[in-house]
């Protein structure tokens, strides 16, 4: 299943079809200003569950945050805006030029990532890469662009083994998945079979022609899958009759294969 693309605002919050809140305050206090050109994103894992690493990025004294926390269910919190040069404190010599993403794990870094954390990360893995400019792609090495590890910065990031232990890398290893999320929901591809959230900016006609099917497959199909009949979003679309009007953002539909 692929779901529709997050964009980043004009104020720096994130919105799209996804499960978002944002910190209270907005950042967070543990944070400061100065980023600039971003290598990529971090994974991190919390030892923990989001409410109580909400509760520890707002105690001042932790000194410690990062830009996005993903539940189990796939809820994404944000801590601080994107692209206002706002800077987490997630992996110290690293903190300026790369973004972190914090995973829930129920206190065991063993434990693999969710579908729905897989989701949802890929759906921020995938905002951030066209935000900033860096490639989909694994990187290892502090100088190398692309979706990192806490632990592949050594001491001067900290010297810990987040975002997993070794030797089985359970999460670490998941970046595949996550990037071949990300790609599906930057391009989706014909024959590609699932269920997709539009993001407000596309047709279902320009989907259909990106895609090779046939735009009454789409609907077909569409209609097969909603068993007790359209959403409000997907009804007030088709009654519309404009299929090369822009979807609205979060309305549901299926491509066929």
């Amino acid at each position: 299943m692929t779901v529709g693309k997050l964009h980043v605002q004009a104020d720096g919050h994130v919105s799209g079809p996804a499960s978002i809140s944002y910190n209270t305050p907005f950042p967070t206090v543990n944070g400061a200003y100065g980023s600039g050109a971003m290598m990529g994103v971090v994974m991190h894992t919390m030892v923990g569950n989001l409410p109580g690493t909400i509760s520890i990025f707002n105690n001042a004294s932790a000194q410690v945050s990062a830009h996005f926390g993903i539940a189990q269910d796939g809820h994404i919190h944000q801590f601080g805006p994107i692209g206002k040069g706002w800077i987490a404190w997630a992996e110290e010599a690293g903190n300026p030029q790369w973004y972190s993403i914090e995973h829930a794990d129920n206190g065991n870094p063993d434990n693999p990532l969710t579908n729905a954390q897989l989701t949802a990360s890929a759906q921020l893995v995938e905002c951030l890469s066209a935000f900033a400019g860096f490639p989909l792609q694994i990187s290892d090495n502090v100088n190398t662009k692309g979706y990192g590890t806490h632990d592949m910065g050594g001491p001067a990031w900290g010297g810990h083994t987040c975002p997993d232990l070794p030797p089985e890398h359970v999460r670490s290893r998941q970046r595949a998945e996550i990037l071949r999320r990300a790609a599906a929901i930057r391009n989706p591809t014909a024959g590609q079979v699932g269920r997709y959230l539009a993001d407000g900016t596309t047709s279902l006609a320009s989907v259909a022609a990106k895609s090779g099917a046939k735009l009454e497959n789409i609907l077909w199909l569409t209609a097969e899958r909603s068993p007790g009949g359209f959403g409000p979003l997907e009804a007030q679309y088709f009654n519309a009759g404009d299929l090369n009007a822009n979807m609205p953002a979060g309305m549901a539909y299926w491509l066929p294969g």
